[in-house]
């Protein structure tokens, strides 16, 4: 009895040294993102991680990499971090998605160095829905935020409006550098029969608008019929300007594109405009406006 006991007693200290961890190859950290980070859709991030022995010296001349994974669980991004010195390693800036990013990133760096020394760390960090989806969720249509050349989305802002009848817009403005705006208005109208209606539709609507700046379109619009996602359309082209010159900005090129979304009742209108005369700024414009995509039915 007392030889079985003690072989038991030997089967379980055996047991128990098998299951203990291996001691550590250092320490991995995640400097950021930090747990209390919070990130919209079309935000960018930059991981940063640093890396000590078990001495908490720094490690330098290691591989370290970081894998981002979305909410659902799928592998966004793995991107290696580069060595700065001093055991802190900097991964380039990754653009979180516009769709889908809601809940819960998932951030596991990992460390190679030495002869097969490694380690590992993760961080947590929260998504939030990107302006896209959420005018998506209130509104039903989709278009991307609006990013100024050079300088994404640090300084847009959003203004939306809906009145009794279900009709309204949606105004986007960034002033990063001079002011590009694109609205997207829908409401209750006939469809312009022809050039001149275009026209005087496409001017009263801006008129109508009260935007960041009092906006009058020059008389001498042009006016063609052109598609617009595979639907007809009128494109209105003109200027407008600062009258009260309560701004610096004294005005600029505008367009309207003027359709119809299949099984709509709506006549929608894409305004898109530019506080001076730079090509890259309405090229920008041009680009996100082509990002629109109709409401499954409204």
């Amino acid at each position: 009895m007392r030889r079985l006991v003690a072989l038991l007693g030997c089967c379980l200290i055996v047991l128990f040294c098998a299951c203990q961890p291996e001691p550590g190859d250092g320490k991995l950290t995640v400097i950021f993102p930090l747990e209390t980070t919070e990130l919209a859709g079309g935000r960018s991030l930059r991981v940063t991680i640093t890396l000590m022995d078990n001495d908490d010296q720094p490690v330098e001349g290691a591989v370290v990499q970081a894998e981002l994974r979305a909410p659902d669980g799928s592998v966004f991004t793995t991107i290696p971090c580069a060595d700065t010195g001093q055991g802190r390693y900097l991964a380039d800036y990754v653009t979180l998605p516009l769709r889908g990013t809601g809940g819960a990133w998932r951030v596991t760096g990992r460390a190679t160095w030495g002869e097969d020394q490694q380690t590992h760390a993760e961080r947590t960090f929260k998504g939030l829905p990107s302006v896209s989806e959420e005018i998506q969720t209130e509104f039903g249509f989709w278009v991307d935020p609006l990013e100024a050349p050079h300088y994404g989305y640090a300084n847009l802002e959003v203004r939306t409006q809906r009145y009794q009848d279900d009709s309204g817009f949606v105004f986007m403005y960034n002033a990063s550098h001079g002011q590009i705006n694109l609205d997207v208005h829908w409401q209750h109208a006939d469809w312009p029969v022809d050039e001149a209606v275009a026209e005087a539709y496409a001017r009263d609507l801006l008129l109508s608008f009260q935007g960041t700046v009092t906006r009058t379109p020059a008389q001498d619009l042009q006016v063609e019929h052109t598609t617009f996602q595979g639907q007809p359309a009128w494109l209105v082209r003109g200027q407008w300007s600062n009258p009260t010159r309560e701004t610096r900005l004294g005005g600029g090129p505008v367009e309207w594109m003027i359709f119809r979304c299949p099984g709509s009742n709506w006549l929608w209108t894409i305004v898109i405009c530019a506080a001076n005369d730079s090509p890259v700024y309405m090229d920008t414009l041009r680009a996100t406006q082509e990002t629109f995509e109709c409401p499954a039915s409204r």
